[in-house]
């Protein structure tokens, strides 16, 4: 039986847990199994998931949202023209994006690999793929 979600709220108590992906946490409608292999589905107005938001079904199940581990690229550089060239790529995509200084960092998606491909050319960029928990700056994967 799949359980609705109705509404979201924060620090109370849980029956059961979810862990979500960054872009999981970001989809208006999603379906998902618990750890404790509970379906439920959820359509989300006006917002996104956020971590240790606790959801509730229509018959008070509450299930808390941990944040995943995502499969990003650590981009980092030694002069600001390749830092700038390249974050100007990644944002002409759309792409949620984490600049910090010299590094960039940015989840393992289809539409970039050519810029990844692009800049592996390059022995003035380091690029390293691996698992961590993604917080692009600002208001990244908003809609216009």
């Amino acid at each position: 039986m799949i359980k609705k979600i109705t509404q979201i709220t924060k620090d109370t108590s849980f029956d059961d847990e979810v862990s979500l992906s960054w872009f999981d946490m970001q989809k208006p409608n999603l379906t998902a199994y618990t750890n404790k292999n509970i379906d439920f589905i959820i359509k989300v107005k006006f917002t996104h998931l956020h971590e240790n938001d606790i959801l509730v079904s229509e018959d008070g199940y509450k299930i808390k949202i941990n944040k995943s581990e995502d499969e990003i690229y650590e981009i980092v550089f030694q002069n600001y023209i390749d830092f700038a060239k390249t974050a100007y790529e990644i944002g002409n995509r759309h792409q949620p994006i984490c600049i910090n200084d010299m590094k960039i960092t940015i989840l393992n998606d289809l539409s970039i690999m050519d810029i990844i491909n692009n800049i592996l050319n390059n022995n003035k960029i380091k690029v390293n793929k691996t698992l961590g928990y993604f917080r692009p700056n600002g208001n990244a994967h908003h809609s216009h």
